[in-house]
C-alpha cells in the first residue's frame, strides 16, 4: 500500500521490473489472468516475470513478459531480460498498448452491439454481424 497514486507510480517506475506468483485459484482456472499491478509495470515499460495462468492470445510470453511454471523457467526469464534489458522494456510497453481502455471498450461495444466503430467513421467492425 502506498500513500498516493503518484507514490505507487514512482515505485513501479523506479524498479527494474516485476516478479509475481499467482493465487491458486488463478492457476486452477487457467484463464490467462494477470494482475492490474502487472499491467502497471508493462505500461511503465518494465518487463515482468509472472507465473503462468494459462495461454493468452493477447499477451504472449517471451518478449517483455515472461510466464513461468518452474523455477528454471523463471531463472531463464531473468537471464533473457538481463541480456537485453532495453529491448524487453520497449516490448513491455508495446504489450500494454493492447490493454488501452479506449481501444478495449470500443472493441467490446463494437462486438456486443454488432455496430460500426465510431473510431472508423461508422464502418462495420470486422466480422461483426450487420442488421
Amino acid at each position: 500500500m502506498t500513500s498516493s497514486p503518484e507514490t505507487y507510480r514512482s515505485y513501479i517506475q523506479a524498479s527494474r521490473g516485476e516478479f509475481s506468483c499467482a493465487k491458486p485459484s488463478c492457476m486452477a482456472l487457467q484463464n490467462a489472468w494477470i494482475s492490474d499491478r502487472t499491467l502497471c509495470y508493462l505500461a511503465s515499460g518494465k518487463p515482468v516475470v509472472v507465473q503462468d495462468t494459462g495461454p493468452s492470445a493477447w499477451l504472449p510470453s517471451g518478449d517483455g513478459m515472461f510466464r513461468f511454471t518452474t523455477l528454471e523457467e523463471a531463472a531463464a526469464a531473468f537471464e533473457a531480460i538481463n541480456a537485453n534489458y532495453m529491448r524487453h522494456c520497449r516490448s513491455a510497453r508495446e504489450l500494454a498498448a493492447c490493454c488501452d481502455a479506449a481501444d478495449v471498450a470500443g472493441r467490446i461495444l463494437d462486438e456486443s452491439l454488432g455496430s460500426g466503430s465510431a473510431r472508423t467513421g461508422g464502418a462495420p467492425a470486422t466480422g461483426a454481424a450487420t442488421r
